[in-house]
Parts: C-alpha cells; sequence; structure tokens
C-alpha cells in the first residue's frame, strides 16, 4: 500500500536542499509512494512531484490528501498541517547548514516536541523512521479535527500558541541577562522600523526588496495601506495568497488584536485619515497644539505600535522594512512609542520619476484597477512634497539615490547596514554583482515587482531620456529646481548624476 507524502519547506530565501534530498532519497527506496515536494528557493526534488510555491487552494488539497505532512519548524505551517489533522514530522532548518539565520526553529521544533505537537527528526534517519512508523500506524500521525463547534481545532491552535508565548519569553529572558536588562525591559523593548520614504516610482520596491532578503529583516510592503486593501479588499499579498488567507498575515492580526476581525475596520481607516495625511505635517509636527488631534494622534499610534510589535514578533526578526514612502506617515511613527524609527530616503530623478507617473500600471493583486497617473507638474509638487517631508524628520535618516543604487547595489547595501547599525555586515551572499536572489515575501501593498521571485538583475531605466518630451523634462526640472540641487542633480545633467 502507497503513502502519500507532503513535503513543505517554506519560502525563505535560504536553501533547503537537505530535507528535498532526504525526500528523493526516501521516494528511491519507497517506488510506491507518492511525494509532493514545496521547495521554495531550495534545489528541486529529481523524482519527488516539486513545485517552488503551493497556491492556497493547492496546499489545502495537499494537506487533505496527504497520509504524512513533514514540514520545517515555521510555525504557521505546523498549525497548518495540524488543522487537517496531521501531527507533523519537522525538520527545523540548521543555520550551521546555511539553511537559515539562526536556530530559532530548532529551538521552537523541540520545545513542540516535547509538547508531543510534532515529531523531530533532526537528521536523516530520524526522518525515515518517523515516515516508516506513519506507513506503519498512519492513526499514530493522526490528531483531531475540529467537529462542528471546532473545538478540538481552537485547542490545538491556543496550545501552539502557548508554546510559541513560552519560547519567546524564554529568548527574551536570555536576551535581558545577556544584555544586562530587565525582564519587562526585554519584553518592551522599541520594534526597529526601518521606513523605506520618497516619491513613488523613484525606485523603492526594488530597494526594498533588496534590503528584504538581509539577514534579521522581514520586508512587509507597504503598511500605510494595510487596512484598507489588506484587511478591508482582502487583496493578494506578496506570496500570492488573498490577505486572509496568508498564513504570516493571519498570524500577525491574531497576535496583535486577537484577529482581524476583532477591529473595526472602518473605524481604523477612519482614524488614520484622520491623523495621517499631508495637510496635518504643521500637527504631526507638534501634535500637542490640538487636543483633539493629540488624542486621534495617540489612539492611533497605539495600533501601529501593537501592530509592529506583532509583525517582528511573527517573523521573529529585529527589524521591520516597511516601504510606505509617505512623508506624513514618517513623521507619524517617528512618535509612535514603542518604535525605534530609520528612515531611509530613497530619491531619484525627478524628471524620470514624472515619466514614470504618466504611465498607466495596471495592479496584479486587483485585476481592472490601475496605479493613478500624473501629470508633469503634479508629479513634480509630489516630489518636492515627499521629499521635503522626510526631510523634517527626526531621528537616523540616510538618503540613496536610485542611480546610485542601480550603479552599485553592493555600496547602497552597505550603507542601509550602517543605518541599521550594523558594523560588521550582515550576508550578502543574495547579491552577485548586479544579479539579486529575491525570495517570495509577505508585502501587503506595492509596485507590481513585489511579487517577482528568482534571480533579477539590477540595471538603470534611463528610457525616459529619449522618450520623454523636452519641454516636460525643462518643466519638471524648473519646478523641482531646490531640492534636485541638494540631492545633486544638475539642471542639465545628461547623465543624471552629480
Amino acid at each position: 500500500m502507497s503513502t502519500r507524502i507532503l513535503v513543505s519547506v517554506g519560502t525563505d530565501h535560504h536553501r533547503f536542499d537537505r530535507v528535498v534530498g532526504w525526500a528523493d532519497n526516501w521516494l528511491h527506496d519507497h517506488p510506491d509512494d507518492v511525494v509532493v515536494v514545496q521547495h521554495g528557493s531550495s534545489e528541486p526534488p529529481k523524482l519527488a512531484e516539486g513545485s517552488p510555491l503551493l497556491d492556497h487552494e493547492r496546499l489545502q488539497d495537499e494537506m487533505q490528501r496527504a497520509d504524512v505532512v513533514v514540514c520545517h519548524g515555521g510555525p504557521a505551517t505546523i498549525t497548518e498541517a495540524r488543522r487537517h489533522g496531521h501531527l507533523p514530522i519537522c525538520v527545523p532548518r540548521d543555520p550551521t547548514r546555511g539553511e537559515h539565520v539562526d536556530d530559532h526553529q530548532q529551538r521552537f521544533a523541540r520545545h513542540l516536541a516535547r509538547g508531543n505537537m510534532v515529531v523531530l527528526a533532526e537528521d536523516e534517519d530520524t526522518f525515515r523512521a518517523s515516515l516508516a512508523a506513519a506507513a506503519a500506524d498512519d492513526d499514530a500521525f493522526r490528531v483531531p479535527v475540529a467537529g462542528d463547534d471546532g473545538a478540538e481545532l481552537a485547542a490545538g491552535v491556543v496550545r501552539v500558541g502557548e508554546l510559541i508565548d513560552e519560547l519567546l519569553a524564554t529568548r527574551r529572558a536570555a536576551s535581558t541577562t545577556k544584555h544586562n536588562r530587565t525582564t519587562a525591559d526585554a519584553q518592551t523593548h522599541d520594534v526597529t522600523v526601518m521606513y523605506i520614504g520618497g516619491q513613488g516610482r523613484s525606485g523603492s520596491t526594488l530597494l526594498e526588496r533588496a534590503v528584504g532578503q538581509l539577514n534579521g529583516v522581514v520586508n512587509v510592503g507597504e503598511v500605510v495601506h494595510l487596512w484598507e486593501r489588506g484587511v478591508r479588499d482582502n487583496e493578494l499579498c506578496g506570496c500570492h495568497r488573498p490577505f486572509r488567507e496568508c498564513e504570516f498575515w493571519s498570524a500577525v492580526g491574531e497576535r496583535a488584536y486577537g484577529g482581524w476581525d476583532q477591529l473595526d475596520i472602518d473605524a481604523v481607516i477612519a482614524l488614520r485619515y484622520a491623523v495621517d495625511r499631508n495637510r496635518y505635517a504643521p500637527l504631526l509636527a507638534r501634535p500637542g497644539i490640538s487636543r483633539s488631534y493629540r488624542e486621534r494622534h495617540g489612539r492611533y499610534g497605539a495600533v501601529l505600535a501593537r501592530l509592529y510589535r506583532a509583525i517582528a514578533d511573527v517573523a521573529d526578526v529585529d527589524v521591520v522594512i516597511d516601504s510606505s514612502k509617505h512623508g506624513s506617515y514618517a513623521m507619524l511613527l517617528a512618535q509612535v512609542p514603542g518604535i525605534d524609527l530609520r528612515v531611509l530616503q530613497v530619491v531619484r530623478d525627478s524628471r524620470a520619476v514624472a515619466y514614470a507617473w504618466a504611465k498607466r500600471v495596471e495592479r496584479p493583486e486587483a485585476p481592472g484597477s490601475y496605479m493613478p497617473v500624473y501629470g508633469p507638474v503634479k508629479a513634480s509638487l509630489y516630489w518636492d512634497a515627499q521629499n521635503a517631508l522626510l526631510e523634517t524628520v527626526r531621528g537616523p535618516r540616510t538618503v540613496v539615490r536610485y542611480e546610485d543604487f542601480v550603479a552599485a547595489p553592493k555600496d547602497a547595501l552597505l550603507q542601509v547596514c550602517g543605518l541599521l547599525g550594523r558594523d560588521d555586515p550582515a550576508d550578502l551572499g543574495f547579491l552577485d554583482g548586479d544579479t539579486i536572489r529575491l525570495s517570495l515575501d509577505h508585502t501587503v501593498a506595492g509596485n507590481p515587482m513585489r511579487f517577482l521571485q528568482g534571480d533579477l538583475t539590477i540595471k538603470s531605466d534611463e528610457v525616459w531620456r529619449t522618450q520623454m518630451p523636452r519641454q516636460q523634462q525643462r518643466l519638471v526640472a524648473a519646478l523641482t529646481t531646490p531640492l534636485r540641487g541638494h540631492y545633486g542633480y544638475r539642471w542639465n545633467d545628461s547623465r543624471g548624476t552629480a
């Protein structure tokens, strides 16, 4: 009798070839079995059926059909397997083999194994023995699924959550000892948010995707649009799943608010627009001027603090990358208690930006809808406004020009590492000259390139120089002259560099 095995390694950009190879070895010795491997950025299997990504519908189908599920040490995948009635065989990623940034999956998986929530397999012999045991006694690798009232499932999810909290508490306590801080301080330390700001169409999404490959960070797209495009409209996440079906964002909502459905989303959106608008720049600079504005500012800030804390906890990282771009939103975040804001300001020649805003670009996450189109005057005024507002934001800030980034990607990324206080830069193994390897990201909004995966060549887009009418180029240059000079762009520079 054959056994159907689903192996899921997640979507981290670190390769997990080891477990893919184990799956192939098993199938070689058990050719009657059916093995389906979701291999992410790892080497595809040679014998088993392989797919880099399983969309939500396919994943649900494979979980339902599988006799046994093998997964990495990610909490969302483990919870999903148990939701389908599986006691998963868990193979955590090993950082000493280059499979992850640290050992948190190993610690987490061992913790769950002690609670009988997974079957731990850290070597191939144990992996094979576990599969053999599952083939011999399928019931031993099953857990109760939810009945009509969902009681069994709810209890299982709660238990996973308890184990995660226990592990996080242990981790934070250890960190407290190491840094000579109290446990309370460690549990409430600020979340580092690196905010990518600037006018849209300046290459910010490309830079965000590159920065997002650094170890110890998670890039989540334009958080400013999360409430409308994500929670309310259920548009596609960068992982290609609808927002409410994305495991990552579901875990964030649960951790921050007890679930997205616990929020009055219309009220949150109304609160956002009552606080975060360009017109409120004087109040954002000094919220205390107006008592009513200060109260709204405080309420919205509290909502945001819980959101960013949950993102960092679910991703288990030190830095959250937010590419919302808006200057007013950066001013707001700079004053939110619990957030340590670092601003990465991305600028591009204003003429190139104006040319890009004149193009009609479809939004693939919402078929039939398009990004806004601006004329040269409006695009120029927005370029001035966004960059001017970002110049007023308090705290650490660095400026990266698009033209410099595409010319020397490594130098720009090292500059970003400096903004994050990393004197010893993180591993840049994902960058090979001008080629960057992009993993799957959970971005909530942004340029359509947020959906790209795999190798991407970084190259300058200079088509505007020949396609944009000279009269428009001169108009845009005139309207943006003061700041153009500030960022090193010359009036008649044909190359767009200083």
